[in-house]
């Protein structure tokens, strides 16, 4: 099958935990990507909203809802604003420099810049965020890889009340709303999301302690784990101008980004991709709109065949296998859950 088109047309740091910490850790976060039960460093806190975990030796790596798909590539971007009475090509975002982004860093500072320059009004406490997106992938297995097999699509419509006390979706056409019952890992709620760093040293310790040293105890690991992290944040939230730029700023210090080139496509929508490739043989991408800089989703694919040896099976990735793919649809603030932006 075209994957490329069943996709367009779907559309204090604390110390390192032992490895048998570690281990037992990975298994809990996918028992608990449904919802259920208790993060395992803080008792106050629990994950239902999985991300990509570094692997260590011959663990299995837990991708659980990673980020996006195929790699297949585009031109690198440039903006499309026009030219002047000169003939230059004008910016489409004013104060952004027009024409080709050169590098990863670039991009990321133009779309930094981009991020501080959008009018953003604070939701009122009892005020609703929302996130629509739409998820391509294959049927997933032990550990949340996918070896293969026809692409299936799915749409999630997420709400979650300002003042972090409630959450909605929808089921069987109606809204779904519960009570949270206190902060989770990793962090959704408006409140905690609006006061984070916006230095990117101070960004990147808080996101160390948030995963509770989960990255390992190597650089690579907690490189992977914070670029993951910032993934998932982009793709559930709804966030304040200063600390979207600061995520994309962070982003720019962490070794081993780059810029995707060959090109990409989100949705039928142009894009750059910004990306990283973990355990040599998963690039995971952040989604760009190459003349605003807006997040597009993301997408995460294996560049080269890869044998993942687990504790429970042995797992044969080919290169080029869709993970999972991610467009984001819309979001906004509203006034009660069920209701979308205008």
């Amino acid at each position: 099958m075209d994957d490329l088109k069943t996709l367009r047309e779907g559309w204090g740091t604390p110390d390192a935990p032992a490895d048998t910490a570690r281990a037992e850790a990975r298994a809990a976060l996918l028992a608990r990507a449904g919802g259920a039960g208790r993060a395992p460093r803080r008792a106050r806190r629990r994950l239902r909203i999985p991300i990509p975990l570094p692997r260590t030796g011959v663990r299995l790596v837990a991708i659980g809802a990673l980020a996006v798909a195929i790699a297949a590539g585009v031109t690198v971007a440039q903006n499309l604003g026009g030219t002047d009475a000169q003939g230059r090509r004008k910016p489409f975002v004013p104060g952004i420099p027009a024409g080709p982004v050169a590098n990863a860093a670039e991009a990321l500072d133009r779309a930094a810049a981009a991020a501080d320059a959008r009018p953003f009004t604070a939701p009122r406490p009892d005020q609703w965020t929302y996130i629509e997106n739409r998820n391509t992938s294959p049927a997933q297995g032990p550990g949340g890889v996918a070896t293969g097999g026809p692409l299936k699509t799915r749409v999630e419509r997420l709400w979650r009340r300002a003042d972090g006390k409630q959450s909605a979706w929808m089921e069987n056409g109606k809204v779904q709303v519960q009570t949270e019952p206190g902060p989770l890992t990793p962090p959704m709620d408006y409140p905690t999301l609006s006061t984070l760093p916006t230095e990117p040293e101070a960004l990147l310790r808080w996101a160390d302690d948030t995963m509770g040293g989960l990255g390992g105890d190597t650089d690579e690991g907690r490189w992977s784990m914070a670029f993951n992290l910032f993934n998932t944040i982009l793709r559930n939230s709804v966030l304040p101008a200063s600390v979207e730029a600061a995520i994309y700023r962070t982003m720019k210090t962490i070794p081993g980004v780059t810029l995707v080139t060959g090109g990409v496509d989100a949705g039928g929508r142009p894009a750059l991709a910004v990306g990283r490739v973990q355990e040599g043989w998963l690039r995971i991408e952040v989604l760009l709109d190459r003349k605003t800089y807006r997040y597009l989703g993301e997408r995460s694919v294996a560049i080269k065949s890869h044998t993942n040896k687990g504790l429970d099976r042995t797992m044969h990735v080919k290169r080029g296998t869709v993970q999972i793919y991610v467009v984001r649809v819309g979001a906004g603030i509203v006034d009660r859950p069920g209701q979308r932006p205008s």
